[in-house]
């Protein structure tokens, strides 16, 4: 089943109000803003639900990279910061992510809380995040019912899954009441982020009466469950979604806010070049040919003239959508958990939850819906895997990251995955992100110590807040 979310701006929706004083041009009204009072009721809440999936579409993909016009989102920086975009520009705050070097100017180590353009996309989380609560509050009140009220209920968890992924420990939650004042959060713990999210997917499975909408819950609470170490809560989490489900966050043309992120940030805007073995310890996504993860060289440099636009296929236009959870996902999080029991000799579960994935034909339709048109190949089927293709990774647990690596490309999932790599399966920070040289003359010599990004110093309003509680993995 694929289920597809419908992108709709709040600025694209016209509304019939009454006209007055049509005989004056000085008295106008102003058809395409909801005011408050027209969202206190049932019929209002397409119109609540075409705003969380907005909010949402812009923490997760962005619309355009600050400096063109918008916002990044999770798919961008924290690819940034992880080995799958290397930086095509000349904004230093994109640097200091890029080169691992967001704590301390001057390249010494670590992102700085100053980072302005992080300090918004921070922002832009916590409003996606409020706008999906305070939705599911209003179906819960409306229209407990109806599918909308699990669907916002899931993007809220995954809010908190990208607050637990990509930020350090101690992300503060607050409220803003109706009176416009706030409520402060305390800083959560990573595990408390991830705890509030698996809460929120668990209330969106308990009241969810569509299969499509139970799959996404699904999905994210393993997803939750995975990064908590938790592998056979999480594969048993997803043991009733099928492998050719999709939920999909889709994008248009009509507006800027509904234009797919990651496309303009890399094609139009020339800010995100695609890498390869970034730093030398990064992963191969060019240099070893697959289907999943195809890009092409037009010969031109990015938007600092110099670097090389490496451009990915993967979206090939503004309106292309991404994936928020698939089936695909389901079957690695299975395959996760079967190799736990024996990670140098896994059981056969292993390869097989892996192969449903490389063989259902339905998995095709998780990339650009018209590849062809893009300058993409189709998807074909891929040849299944064995132990002999472990041993040629170096260990299953590198085949299973590899396959993740290529699976779920550019999705927002790549950042957890090398800190997981590190806090679950020990390995040394600089042998998973990129390390050693920087790769372009800069301040930053070297790539710096940071795997995860520092809450910007805007949170120091809150009286609750004093910084990360700490910076591991």
């Amino acid at each position: 089943m694929k289920n597809t979310t419908k992108l709709l701006a709040l600025v694209g929706v016209a509304l019939l109000v009454p006209q007055t004083g049509c005989n004056d041009p000085l008295r106008t009204t102003i058809p395409n803003i909801v005011t408050p009072g027209q969202l206190s009721d049932s019929a209002a809440l397409a119109t609540v639900r075409a705003g969380v999936i907005g909010d949402f579409a812009i923490a997760y993909s962005g619309d355009h990279p600050d400096g063109s016009g918008g916002t990044e989102g999770v798919a961008m920086y924290g690819g940034l910061l992880a080995d799958e975009w290397i930086n095509s520009e000349t904004f230093p705050t994109r640097i200091e992510v890029d080169a691992r070097s967001i704590d301390t100017p001057g390249g010494t180590g670590g992102l700085t809380t100053l980072n302005a353009d992080v300090d918004l996309w921070f922002r832009r989380m916590h409003q996606a995040r409020r706008s999906a609560e305070n939705a599911a509050a209003r179906y819960a009140a409306f229209a407990p019912g109806d599918p909308g009220y699990p669907e916002v209920l899931s993007l809220a968890g995954f809010t908190y899954i990208f607050f637990a992924e990509t930020w350090c420990s101690g992300v503060p939650v607050s409220q803003l009441k109706a009176d416009g004042s706030i409520t402060f959060g305390r800083p959560l713990t990573t595990t408390e982020l991830l705890d509030t999210a698996i809460a929120r997917f668990d209330q969106a499975i308990s009241v969810s009466t569509d299969a499509g909408m139970t799959n996404l819950a699904s999905v994210g609470k393993a997803r939750a469950l995975l990064d908590l170490g938790q592998f056979a809560n999480a594969s048993a989490a997803v043991a009733g979604v099928p492998t050719d489900f999709a939920y999909v966050q889709q994008h248009t043309e009509n507006t800027e806010r509904e234009n797919n992120g990651v496309f303009n940030g890399n094609f139009n805007d020339q800010r995100y070049a695609v890498a390869d073995t970034e730093g030398a310890t990064g992963f191969p996504f060019r240099s070893v040919a697959d289907p999943r993860t195809q890009w092409y060289d037009a010969g031109v440099t990015g938007f600092d003239n110099s670097t090389e636009l490496w451009s990915q296929l993967r979206y090939g236009s503004r309106k292309s959508f991404i994936t928020v959870a698939t089936g695909v996902e389901a079957r690695l999080i299975e395959a996760e958990a079967a190799l736990q029991a024996d990670t140098t000799s896994p059981p056969a579960a292993f390869y097989s939850a892996l192969n449903d994935s490389r063989t259902n034909p339905s998995n095709r339709s998780y990339f650009d819906p018209n590849p062809i048109a893009s300058g993409a190949a189709a998807i074909p089927a891929l040849s299944p895997l064995t132990a002999a293709d472990a041993a040629a990774a170096g260990g299953a647990v590198k085949l299973l990251f590899n396959e993740r690596a290529r699976w779920l490309w550019l999705t927002a999932h790549r950042l957890g995955d090398l800190r997981r790599l590190i806090r679950q399966y020990g390995r040394v920070a600089d042998a998973v992100f990129p390390s050693g040289a920087y790769f372009k003359p800069t301040s930053f010599a070297t790539y710096g110590p940071d795997v995860n990004f520092p809450i910007p110093v805007t949170e120091k309003n809150n009286p609750n807040f004093t910084g990360c509680l700490d910076r591991l993995p």
